[in-house]
């Protein structure tokens, strides 16, 4: 019967859907990974979710992203979330790069996609209005991880890497994990970043932080000089948090998350670290969505999107199969809804 989707619980949120089930009321924030194209794999079930949860929602509920999930973020919180998630879809399939991109022409062309799902008024709904409290992850780089030179920065991520074997406590001394939060109430996760990088998201700062959360090293250029942020250059916030292995602070209710991969990788560097592992005492209260292998198997070279898309297919080819994978993916929030609904989601979870 859901045959697309798996579901992992930590071990709190299982004990609430076992004893209770689970409604939206139940939910009390939302995470969001790094991932690039990824994420269009989940564009159905965020549709879905968006289009069926929270439109009544008087309470906050706090939004916790990385990278491009920071951008998903950004639209879950606007007035119309349907209508701002579709045209950062729409806008994110439509870039277009010379062969050999320089980290300048990526820059402006994820400057284009954020400027066309994100208005001045969105902005203003998001800060003021939303009952959505949006956080947001960036990398604080310093020294030769803030230059824009490759030469400079490739030099800053060879001790890095190696420091990250070591221990990802030592990585986020070199990295500053950087919270820009909704200032309206502090977020339950804030405890896990340095006061002093606790930074309020304004309207003058918004879409350089936004920016920031996705500058890929290598890829984009770092945002320097974020209003209210100290002194630095911000990076995708994957280098600290790609999959979001965080406490997130909830006590009570349970953290939604939506992810392209029942694997939870802690940071950037941690990709080809087999070994490396997501904690399950940080994830106790989290309800993780993926895809299932059935699922994957099912789309177009049976695989998710991913960057290597844009050097692997032509532009045609490459929409052609994004949009295949968009299409399908709304199977993954119907089962989800339909699981919820019925009350058979405690039948199918799996120990986070």
């Amino acid at each position: 019967m859901f045959d697309n989707i798996e579901v992992y619980a930590g071990k709190n949120a299982a004990r609430i859907i076992m004893e209770s089930g689970l409604n939206e009321e139940m939910i009390t924030g939302i995470a969001a990974a790094s991932g690039g194209p990824k994420f269009l794999a989940l564009a159905g079930f965020d549709n879905i979710i968006l289009a069926n949860w929270f439109k009544k929602r008087k309470k906050p509920l706090f939004f916790l992203g990385s990278s491009i999930g920071a951008w998903r973020g950004a639209a879950y919180a606007c007035k119309n979330p349907v209508k701002a998630h579709n045209q950062l879809i729409e806008s994110y399939l439509t870039q277009k790069y010379s062969s050999r991109p320089s980290e300048s022409e990526v820059t402006v062309e994820s400057l284009r996609i954020l400027d066309e799902y994100i208005s001045d008024s969105d902005i203003n709904h998001i800060l003021t209005k939303s009952h959505v409290h949006l956080g947001i992850i960036a990398a604080r780089c310093t020294g030769l991880s803030a230059m824009n030179s490759r030469a400079a920065l490739a030099a800053s991520f060879i001790p890095s890497a190696l420091v990250n074997i070591v221990s990802r406590s030592l990585l986020l001394k070199l990295f500053g994990r950087t919270l820009f939060y909704d200032r309206r109430e502090d977020p339950p996760f804030a405890f896990n970043f340095s006061g002093k990088l606790r930074i309020p998201l304004t309207a003058d700062n918004f879409r350089q932080v936004v920016l920031s959360s996705g500058s890929i090293p290598f890829v984009m250029e770092g945002i320097k000089d974020i209003p209210g942020a100290p002194a630095g250059t911000y990076r995708d916030g994957g280098l600290t948090d790609y999959h979001l292995n965080i406490n997130f602070g909830v006590d009570k209710g349970i953290v939604l998350f939506p992810h392209f991969s029942s694997r939870i990788i802690p940071g950037w560097l941690d990709k080809n670290i087999k070994w490396r592992k997501h904690d399950p005492a940080l994830l106790a209260n989290v309800l993780l969505i993926a895809p299932s292998r059935k699922f994957i198997d099912s789309l177009p070279y049976s695989k998710i999107p991913d960057r290597t898309d844009f050097v692997t297919f032509t532009d045609r080819d490459r929409l052609n199969y994004w949009n295949s994978v968009i299409d399908k993916s709304s199977v993954i929030g119907r089962e989800f809804i339909e699981a919820a609904a019925s009350g058979r989601l405690k039948d199918i979870i799996k120990p986070l």
